[in-house]
C-alpha cells in the first residue's frame, strides 16, 4: 500500500476528511443566513464582515477584507493543518479539497480547471509569463501606461537578460473621461506593429479603474498577428463578472486577495490550454510529469499554505452566492452619487472614465492645491476613511474603491469632512 492509500485508509485519513466537511458544514450554514435575508442590503451585509466600527474602508483597491465566514473556515483550517502537518501536506482528503477548489474557481471564470494555476498573487504570474514565454530579439511585448508595475517591470527586467523588446506606450490620463470604449480599443490596437508578439493589457487599472474593453482588443489584436495576449485582472476578479472564454485571451492572472476577499497571498493564473506547451514553468518540483497536460504545472508546489488555497474556494462560494446583477447595480449607484459629489464640489475634479461602460467600482479623484497625501494621512487618522493617494509628476488624486457594503451616507460623510483639508 503506497502512503497516499494508507493516509485515505487509516483512522487519521478518514477523520481528517470528516473534518473538512465538518468545515465545509459550518461555512455553508453562515452562507445560508444571508441568503435568508429578505432584503441584503448594506447594513446587513456589513455585518459579514470583520471591519473595525471606526474604519469607514474605501480601498478594495489596494486589499480585500474576508467575511466572518471565510475567516472562520480559513481559522478551521489552520487548526486542522496543526493538528498534524503531516496529513496537512501529503494526505489525500487535502489533495480532493485543494481539487474542488480549482474547480470552483474556474467554474467563476469560465474556464477549464485544468487551465488554473494558484499563484501567490498577479506579479507571479507575470513574472512566469516574462520568464517563460518562447521570446526572441525580434519580438515585442507591448504595454501602456496604465499598467501596474507589476505586470510591467518583470518584461522590462527579462528583456535585458532574454533580448526580447518591451515597450510601453503612453496614455493621456487627461484624456480617459472622455474616451469611449471604441477609443481605448483603437488606441492600444493602434500601437501594434509586425514585431508585437505579446500584448498586456489592465482588464480594469488600479490608478483611474478604466473598464477596458478586452475582448474587442484582443480580437482585433489577433487579425494584426499578435500571439499572446495577456491581461492582468487584479482590480476585476470580484468586481466584476469575469467569463475568460468569451474574452478569447492567453493569460489572465488575478489576486483574489482584493475584491474576491480571500486570504493575503492567494493569486491565480489562467492558462489557456491551448499555449501551455509553449510556456515553461517559472517553479519545476517534482510534480511536473504527473502534472503534464494541465496548469498545474506553473504552480509553486513543494510546501504551500493549503489552507489559503482551500479557503479561496470558500470566497469564491462566498461571492457567488451574492447576487451578481443587484450587487453590480448597488456599485453603480455608488459610483454616480459619488461622481455627483465630486461635480458639485469646486476643489475636485473627477480623473476616471464618465461613462458606465468603461468606468468601474475604482474611481479617481485630483484635488487642487493639497497634497493627496495629507488629505489621506488625516482622513485616516482622524475620522477612520482608508483610501490610497496618488502623487506623482503632475498627477495628485485620491483612489476610491468602494464595494457592496459601503453606503451612499459614508459618501456624504466623506464629502463633509474633506472640506476641512482642501
Amino acid at each position: 500500500m503506497n502512503r497516499r492509500n494508507f493516509l485515505v485508509k487509516s483512522a487519521g485519513g478518514v477523520g481528517l476528511l470528516a473534518a473538512i466537511g465538518s468545515v465545509r458544514s459550518g461555512f455553508a450554514r453562515e452562507l445560508g443566513k444571508l441568503k435568508d435575508q429578505a432584503a441584503l442590503t448594506d447594513t446587513v451585509l456589513r455585518r459579514a464582515y470583520m471591519l473595525d466600527p471606526g474604519v469607514t474602508y474605501f480601498n478594495h483597491g489596494s486589499i480585500g477584507t474576508m467575511p466572518h465566514a471565510v475567516h472562520s473556515a480559513h481559522v478551521a483550517y489552520l487548526k486542522i493543518c496543526e493538528s498534524n502537518p503531516w496529513y496537512y501536506m501529503w494526505s489525500e482528503p487535502w489533495e480532493a479539497a485543494r481539487k474542488t477548489a480549482r474547480e470552483k474557481l474556474a467554474a467563476f471564470l469560465n474556464c477549464d480547471a485544468d487551465e488554473i494555476a494558484f499563484t501567490h498573487n498577479t506579479t507571479e504570474g507575470f513574472n512566469l509569463l516574462a520568464a517563460g514565454l518562447p521570446l526572441t530579439k525580434d519580438d515585442e511585448v507591448l504595454y501602456s501606461t496604465l499598467n501596474h508595475s507589476g505586470a510591467s517591470h518583470c518584461w522590462t527586467h527579462y528583456a535585458r537578460l532574454r533580448g526580447y523588446k518591451a515597450r510601453q506606450f503612453s496614455i493621456v490620463m487627461d484624456d480617459i473621461p472622455e474616451m469611449s470604449t471604441t477609443d481605448l480599443a483603437a488606441l492600444y490596437t493602434s500601437q501594434i506593429t509586425a514585431n508585437t508578439r505579446v500584448l498586456v493589457i489592465p482588464h480594469i487599472d488600479n490608478i483611474i479603474g478604466v473598464n477596458h474593453p478586452v475582448a474587442e482588443i484582443a480580437a482585433i489584436a489577433r487579425q494584426k498577428g499578435v500571439e499572446f495576449i495577456a491581461v492582468d485582472g487584479a482590480q476585476a476578479v470580484g468586481m466584476i463578472p469575469v467569463d475568460l472564454k468569451e474574452l478569447g485571451v492567453d493569460f489572465y492572472a488575478g489576486s483574489p486577495h482584493k475584491w474576491v476577499q480571500s486570504p493575503k497571498g492567494t493569486g491565480l493564473m489562467y492558462i489557456r490550454k491551448a499555449v501551455q506547451e509553449k510556456l515553461e514553468p517559472f517553479w519545476v518540483t517534482w510534480g511536473q510529469q504527473r502534472w503534464s497536460g494541465s496548469a498545474r504545472i506553473f504552480e509553486d508546489y513543494g510546501t504551500r499554505n493549503l489552507a489559503e488555497v482551500l479557503t479561496l474556494g470558500d470566497a469564491v462560494d462566498f461571492q457567488s452566492s451574492l447576487n451578481v446583477e443587484h450587487m453590480t447595480r448597488y456599485r453603480n449607484m455608488l459610483r454616480k452619487h459619488f461622481l455627483a459629489r465630486v461635480k458639485a464640489h469646486s476643489q475636485l475634479v473627477w480623473k476616471s472614465p464618465l461613462a458606465e461602460a468603461n468606468g468601474s467600482s475604482l474611481y479617481g479623484v485630483e484635488i487642487k492645491g493639497t497634497d493627496s497625501r495629507e488629505v489621506a494621512a488625516k482622513m485616516f487618522k482622524e475620522h477612520g476613511y482608508v483610501f490610497r493617494p496618488f502623487h506623482f509628476e503632475n498627477w495628485n488624486t485620491i483612489r476610491l474603491s468602494l464595494n457592496a457594503f459601503n453606503t451612499s451616507a459614508e459618501i456624504d460623510r466623506f464629502f463633509e469632512l474633506v472640506d476641512q483639508y482642501v
